[in-house]
């Protein structure tokens, strides 16, 4: 089995480091195109209508796309460290996973690698799981990765 496409979801964490790091020890060994995304989910009730938050919501989404794109940065220096040039990619959508699954479809991706926190309990229940979530919606194959 060869992989020609790899999709790495990143949010800045250890935990998406590793899967940057899994990711491109595969890209090396199958000659692999990788592309690194950043998933920016903005609140949709940010902007109730009984107060004035337009001046709010522009400061903060101003902030979220320097954030998003300095993890990104982040992550094409760690695959280039590797010797790899990765193409790179801001996603916009409400619900993380199915903004990654729709971008791993979009691009034709045919392996997702993923950091998971592994979270066990009521952290799980609380905080839900993006890799859990992916799982049961994508049609590629998905490496989880733990630190």
């Amino acid at each position: 089995m060869s992989f020609q496409h790899i999709l790495v979801p990143i949010d800045g964490s250890t935990t998406s480091y590793a899967a940057v790091s899994k990711a491109a020890e595969l890209a090396k060994a199958f000659d692999s195109k990788v592309t690194a995304i950043c998933v920016l989910s903005l609140d949709p009730f940010f902007g109730v209508e009984f107060i004035n938050t337009q001046d709010m919501l522009e400061t903060a989404v101003k902030q979220a796309h320097e954030e998003v794109a300095r993890i990104l940065t982040e992550a094409k220096q760690k695959f280039a460290e590797y010797g790899l040039v990765v193409d790179t990619k801001v996603i916009e959508g409400n619900e993380i996973n199915k903004a990654i699954v729709e971008a791993a479809k979009e691009l034709q991706t045919d392996l997702v690698v993923i950091g998971s926190h592994g979270r066990k309990g009521l952290k799980k229940f609380v905080l839900g799981s993006v890799a859990q979530s992916i799982l049961g919606e994508i049609s590629v194959p998905v490496l989880v990765v733990r630190e």
